[in-house]
């Protein structure tokens, strides 16, 4: 009796827990279904000041993860002062609430926003070029800028463009899915893309990935801003499997406008390859891009987490 009384309990409070989540996610989506709405509806110079506003907030008073985004700056920084670091990751808040806020103008804008965009350094070009040459081309990019509205820049470069990403709940993700549809991105999932992954490489188009988040699997500890982080080697071994071209590339934010960024990285493109040693160096491409607009970096992520902890060698 004891042992049923208590598996019971543990299941009314498991059930309890998740009625809570429910509710909590219901809230969640209704307020993004209600600041989608308002964003849509308000002229665009007002939606994106709106949306820095909010950013704004969100470090002050609300603090939300204030202390990692303020820690993960000072660590990658060492040489900054305080007051660097402060300014910084205000402006940091207020860029991606402003980015969020144009995600959530919906797609006219978005296309709109799309036809201003510049590529000064012409990764168009090359791109048709590995295309007509080697089959194909995988661009790699950080959360910096604006990478939601990178991989929809890569499709309107005139290239077919298929994107791996992380799988989002919710109102905000069916939102996301929607409008990667609407753009014209074919969409893999990322924990079960390694062969439709390849099948693209090897079919003229170029596949985008955003890959520097902490990987728990197929990941090695790569020095990232001074410091060992577990980075995925899926972007290095699928170029080396398909005998393609790697660019990295990332569409950030000027006071004129948009513009993509590039560099190819040496090794990718050429078997055998050393699938870490291309992996440093797409990551030195992103640190470069960072310490030049650190304001644009997803600071929010907890990207150094534990090394003897998490992760696998692979």
């Amino acid at each position: 009796m004891k042992g049923r009384a208590g598996r019971a309990g543990r299941r009314g409070g498991d059930g309890g827990r998740g009625a809570g989540r429910r509710l909590a996610d219901a809230l969640v989506d209704g307020g993004v279904t209600g600041l989608h709405l308002g964003l849509r509806a308000a002229p665009e110079p007002v939606a994106l000041a709106a949306g820095r506003t909010l950013g704004a907030l969100c470090r002050d008073p609300l603090r939300v993860r204030r202390r990692v985004v303020d820690a993960q700056l000072a660590a990658s920084f060492p040489a900054a002062t305080p007051h660097w670091v402060r300014d910084t990751a205000r402006a940091c808040y207020r860029h991606f609430g402003r980015e969020a806020a144009l995600l959530m103008g919906g797609p006219p804008r978005i296309e709109r926003t799309l036809s201003r965009v510049t590529d000064e350094a012409g990764l168009g070009p090359r791109l048709h070029a590995a295309i007509a040459e080697r089959g194909g081309a995988a661009v790699v990019a950080g959360h910096l800028g604006n990478w939601e509205l990178g991989g929809a820049a890569v499709r309107a470069l005139g290239v077919r463009v298929t994107a791996v990403v992380q799988r989002q709940r919710g109102a905000f993700g069916r939102r996301l899915r929607d409008l990667r549809a609407r753009l014209g991105l074919d969409v893999l999932d990322r924990d079960a893309a390694a062969r439709p992954a390849l099948d693209a490489l090897r079919s003229g188009r170029i596949l985008a990935l955003v890959a520097d988040q902490h990987a728990r699997r197929g990941s090695v500890p790569i020095d990232f801003l001074g410091r060992p982080a577990w980075t995925s080697l899926a972007p290095a071994r699928l170029c080396l499997a398909a005998d393609v071209p790697l660019f990295f590339a990332a569409l950030v934010r000027d006071p004129t406008g948009y513009r993509i960024v590039h560099e190819e990285i040496d090794g990718a493109g050429s078997r055998p390859g050393d699938p870490a040693e291309v992996t440093k160096r797409w990551v030195r491409a992103l640190e470069r891009e960072i310490e030049r607009r650190p304001e644009q970096y997803f600071w929010f992520h907890r990207r150094w987490k534990p090394v003897a902890q998490s992760g696998e060698q692979a």
